[in-house]
């Protein structure tokens, strides 16, 4: 029996069981055991490869001070407006400004910006214009941001609404009262009070002036306008109380002058009431101006059409008024003729400083006034006159030459004539010659004596009106 070795045995063994496995292993796939169940079948994913980078192509190195430097980037801050580099200041004043000719300014700013109505509700001034309308709680509203400052009363026969439009309202007395229970409690803050009626009510001045029994500490300025009134009654204002009133305008009222009260005005522009003539309306306007003694500038109307309702005085007035400060006095006509109060009137009056005089024709006539040549010589220019104006009715051609020659400091005519331009005569006080100088520009030079051949000479020949009656 040959012989076998044993361990021939073993790896033939050990190889068969190796190889076992071996494909065991690959094909366990397709023996699964009965006790678990299949797999469900999944496809496969497929992972794209990953991206590479593109390839530069090789750059050559170059020095260092010859490589490109990239520019460095600029942010440019955002664009301000100019008006917002106004210091706050200005731009409230250029506010300010605006609001005295736009009573609702005030309204518009506050609505176009957050800083512009920062501005706005922090300026007191702005607000301190009221315009009394039917619209109550606005114009409470617009005292209450006004704060301390003072205030600027207006109440007139019309009233602007938005775009600047202007529309009449209805004064009788009972909106009057109304819209003065506005602003009567704020009377220590009024700084100026402008009341203006153009169409007839009865008793209009006595509803709007019934509350001012108070004194009125800061006001500066008066205007009281009502050419239609009919009430004779006189008024006493804020308890003769006023001492910083010094500009005064009125027409068509009668008023309690007083020293306390109106002593202290430099400006009055005033328009007789019509209620008396002659004699009597000059004496009334002559009291007036012995107490308004520090005045600077008048104006003086007598209107024409008024009848006199009150008793006249017969006897001439011999009382005058020296008004030491007077540099500006400007004499107005509404009518066909320079009236005798005014004529009157100028005889009375001592005017040592008086610089300017302006001679006012309201109707624009288109000849000169009949009694203009009697005005002349009843009054006496007074030598210290810079300036004359005159206009329409109040100019004569023949009166040029007599003017240059009686007043030594005379430097200028000023003219206007109906149907052409203004014209301004430059006088020279050493060759006593004229330049005449148009508003186109046109200069011409001429002597006084060249200038007006036919000039007049004022004497007792010319005074048919009032040498019967001054």
């Amino acid at each position: 029996m040959p012989y076998a070795d044993p361990r021939s045995h073993r790896r033939a063994f050990n190889l068969r069981r190796s190889f076992a496995s071996f494909v065991k292993s690959k094909l366990s796939y397709f023996f699964v055991p009965r006790h678990q169940p299949p797999l469900p079948f999944v496809h496969p994913v497929i992972v794209p490869p990953p991206s590479l980078p593109p390839v530069r192509p090789p750059v050559i190195s170059r020095p260092h001070q010859l490589r490109r430097v990239p520019p460095p980037i600029y942010h440019a801050p955002p664009r301000l407006h100019f008006i917002h580099r106004l210091p706050v200041e200005i731009l409230s004043l250029i506010f300010v400004i605006g609001s005295e000719d736009d009573s609702y300014l005030p309204i518009a700013v506050s609505h176009v910006c957050r800083t512009w109505r920062q501005i706005a509700l922090h300026t007191p001034s702005l607000w301190r214009r009221i315009t009394l309308t039917p619209h109550e709680y606005m114009w409470r509203h617009r005292i209450h941001r006004a704060r301390a400052c003072t205030l600027d009363i207006e109440l007139l026969p019309w009233r602007t609404i938005a775009g600047g439009i202007r529309r009449s309202q209805e004064l009788n007395p009972y909106t009057v009262q109304w819209y003065m229970h506005i602003a009567l409690p704020h009377i220590v803050k009024w700084r100026s009070l402008e009341i203006v009626y153009t169409e007839y009510s009865p008793y209009l001045w006595r509803a709007t002036l019934a509350g001012f029994y108070s004194p009125a500490p800061a006001l500066e300025a008066l205007s009281l306008i009502y050419r239609l009134n009919d009430d004779t009654q006189k008024f006493l204002l804020f308890s003769e109380q006023a001492p910083r009133l010094r500009r005064v305008t009125v027409d068509g009222i009668r008023l309690v002058w007083t020293r306390t009260l109106f002593g202290n005005l430099t400006f009055l522009d005033y328009t007789h009431h019509g209620f008396t003539s002659g004699h009597q309306a000059v004496h009334d306007v002559i009291s007036i101006l012995t107490i308004c003694h520090r005045l600077v500038e008048l104006c003086v109307l007598f209107p024409r059409g008024q009848v006199a309702r009150l008793p006249s005085r017969r006897d001439h007035v011999t009382k005058r008024a020296k008004l030491s400060s007077l540099a500006h006095l400007q004499l107005s006509v509404d009518g066909s003729d320079i009236p005798f109060e005014l004529a009157h009137l100028v005889t009375l009056i001592s005017t040592p400083r008086l610089t300017t005089l302006r001679l006012v024709d309201l109707g624009h006539s288109y000849h000169a006034f009949p009694s203009l040549k009697s005005f002349f010589y009843v009054y006496s220019l007074p030598p210290t006159l810079r300036s004359v104006h005159t206009n329409y009715g109040w100019y004569d051609p023949r009166m040029v030459q007599p003017m240059v020659q009686s007043l030594p400091k005379l430097m200028e005519i000023i003219l206007k004539r109906p149907r052409a331009p203004e014209q301004v005569l430059n006088v020279n006080t050493r060759a006593k010659s004229v330049r005449v100088k148009r508003r186109t520009g046109s200069t011409s030079r001429t002597t006084a004596q060249d200038s007006h051949r036919h000039y007049y000479r004022i004497d007792q020949a010319n005074l048919p009106y009032y040498s019967s009656r001054v």
